[in-house]
C-alpha cells in the first residue's frame, strides 16, 4: 500500500516569495529544482530539520498508516467488518525522533579523521545499535548496488578519507545514508556531478531500490539535471 510519508505545506525559504507544498509517498523518488544554491541549501536545512520554517511547515507521518476493521450493518441488519485506513497523523519534523530523515551531502559529508568504515557504521551503531553481522551484510549489499567492484570493497572501507578520490567520498556518504535506512532520504543533486555515467546509473538504481522498500527520496537541485525523476512543480 502506498503511504504518505513526508510533506511540505506552504513552505517559503528565506529571501524567497515562492511557496512549496507537496507530499512524498512510499516508493517515490522525486526531484525538487530550485533557482539558486542559496535557496537549495536553505531548503535542504528545512528538509532535514536543521532549520525551522519562517513560513509554512515540514512534517513527517507518525508511524505506519495501518488498516483497521470497522463493524457495519448489512441490508438485513447483519454485522460485518470493513477494512478502513487509519487516519494519517502528521508531526513537525523537529519533534520527530532522530533517524527518520537522512541526508547525503554534495561531497559525502564525512568526518575527516575517521576511516570509511567508521564513518559508515558509527552513526548506525550509535542511533540503532544494529547487530554487527547485520551491518556487514547491509554494507555488502549496498556496495554491490552502488557499483563498487567486490575486490575493491575491503580496501575502500579501510581507507582514510585523505586517500579517497572525490567520487569515492560521495559513494561513502551515500552508503552511510543507505545503511541507516531512514524513512525519508534527502540528497543534494551535486552528488551526481563529476561521477562516471556507469556509477551514476548504479546510484540512481540504488536510491530507487531504497525507496521501493517503503521509503521515499527527495533529491534537491539548484539547476537543470539529467536525473530521471519526476520534478516537483
Amino acid at each position: 500500500m502506498v503511504t504518505e510519508l513526508f510533506r511540505f505545506v506552504d513552505v517559503c525559504c528565506e529571501d524567497s516569495d515562492r511557496e512549496y507544498s507537496f507530499i512524498l509517498h512510499s516508493g517515490e523518488t522525486r526531484l525538487l529544482q530550485l533557482s539558486s544554491k542559496v535557496e537549495k541549501d536553505n531548503m535542504i536545512d528545512l528538509a532535514i530539520g536543521e532549520a525551522v520554517c519562517g513560513k509554512g511547515r515540514v512534517e513527517i507521518a507518525q508511524g505506519d498508516r495501518r488498516r483497521s476493521k470497522t463493524a457495519v450493518s448489512g441490508p438485513q441488519g447483519e454485522r460485518r467488518s470493513r477494512n478502513e485506513s487509519a487516519p494519517m497523523i502528521w508531526q513537525p519534523l523537529k519533534a520527530s525522533r532522530p533517524g527518520r530523515v537522512g541526508w547525503v551531502a554534495a561531497n559525502g559529508g564525512l568526518i575527516n579523521n575517521l576511516k570509511v568504515w567508521e564513518n559508515v557504521t558509527l552513526p548506525l551503531w550509535y542511533h540503532t545499535r544494529r547487530d554487527v553481522v547485520e551491518t556487514e551484510q547491509s554494507v555488502k549489499h549496498w556496495l554491490e548496488m552502488l557499483g563498487l567492484e567486490q575486490d575493491a570493497c575491503a580496501e575502500f572501507m579501510a581507507s582514510p578519507l585523505f586517500a579517497l578520490e572525490p567520487w569515492q567520498r560521495k559513494l561513502a556518504g551515500l552508503l552511510r545514508a543507505l545503511v541507516q535506512m531512514p524513512r525519508v532520504m534527502v540528497v543534494d543533486a551535486v552528488l551526481f556531478e563529476d561521477v562516471k555515467a556507469r556509477l551514476a546509473s548504479n546510484w540512481v538504481a540504488a536510491l530507487e531500490a531504497f525507496a521501493a522498500q517503503g521509503r521515499t527520496v527527495l533529491v534537491i537541485a539548484d539547476k537543470a539535471t539529467v536525473l530521471p525523476w519526476k520534478k516537483i512543480e
